[in-house]
């Protein structure tokens, strides 16, 4: 087993700021929209994480970004990129911050759907019944979220959710894209990958650009006084420092340990989101919450060699 070395210390890092993520999202989209978040905060992140890696790498970053290939930035790419917009959408458009509880329940689907997809995207063999059990389990839990959310019993909730389906779909389509992406940049993996991140973040800033343009929008930012400080914390935190520190963990760090603390995040994010968006959660969302976290576990163990 390796040591607890920093870039393992890393991976504890990022599970614990992508934790606060939905959190402070929401908080800054509230005040501020869902989509003119979205581009200041990529573009931003974009910034700042291209400061970070000059300052690690040096004037060499420009030859690693010049190295990863172009079919990189598409093949992998373009699934980072819908990833942002579907989870960016849903956190903002969710109609309540109970709302927003099930919208992060159902973006974290993505661990057991990442495993899913790793059979016909990487080849990888599977106990067929087991992987079953764990998407089950977990798509079980994540309707059970709906149903607490609501309030409502299971027969009410389809015709609730007519008017307000819109959010949980796109944390659903949120978690495929980013289950997908991570089986796609083992597939397509590169040695220099981590110098990919902000040019990533900065066409995802575009796309979403591109989204309120054709929406008549222009960005804008609308903080004042101490919202710019929770608005940094988000750039600077989740967004930026988190996926550095994720990629450097999985590089040089202890795979396994950190990949087994991830599978608490659903459970932490939901804390922290409680916690700062001052929602009273039922017993239902715990179960939920585990449930999520059983099944990705189940898939896990599903895949013979991942």
């Amino acid at each position: 087993m390796k040591k607890l070395n920093f870039p393992t210390v890393l991976g504890f890092v990022a599970i614990l700021l992508w934790s606060t993520s939905i959190a402070f999202l929401r908080s800054v989209q509230e005040k501020n929209g869902a989509l003119d978040t979205a581009f200041f905060n990529l573009l931003l992140g974009s910034v700042f994480l291209f400061i970070l890696l000059l300052l690690i790498y040096g004037r060499e970053l420009f030859s690693k970004i010049k190295a990863i290939p172009f079919a990189y930035f598409y093949k992998v790419g373009f699934f980072m990129v819908t990833y942002m917009a579907f989870f960016y959408s849903a956190v903002g458009d969710a109609s309540s911050r109970e709302a927003v509880i099930v919208v992060g329940i159902i973006n974290y689907l993505w661990p057991g759907l990442t495993f899913l997809f790793s059979v016909p995207i990487l080849g990888n063999r599977t106990r067929y019944g087991l992987l079953a059990s764990g998407i089950i389990v977990a798509f079980i839990g994540t309707g059970i979220a709906l149903i607490e959310g609501n309030r409502l019993s299971a027969g009410q909730l389809i015709s609730s959710l007519k008017g307000d389906m819109l959010p949980f779909l796109f944390a659903l389509m949120g978690a495929v894209s980013w289950g997908i992406y991570s089986n796609m940049t083992r597939k397509y993996s590169v040695k220099e990958d981590i110098a990919a991140l902000p040019v990533l973040f900065f066409i995802s800033a575009v796309f979403i650009l591109v989204l309120q343009l054709l929406k008549g929008e222009i960005p804008h930012l609308y903080l004042t006084g101490p919202d710019y400080l929770e608005f940094a914390y988000l750039v600077i935190f989740p967004t930026a420092i988190a996926y550095l520190s994720w990629d450097l963990a999985m590089k040089k760090g202890n795979k396994n340990l950190i990949s087994t603390l991830s599978y608490g995040i659903p459970l932490l994010s939901t804390l922290i989101s409680c916690y700062y968006l001052q929602v009273v959660i039922g017993i239902g969302f715990g179960a939920a919450v585990l449930l999520v976290i059983i099944g990705a576990i189940l898939c896990r163990y599903s895949i013979l060699h991942y």
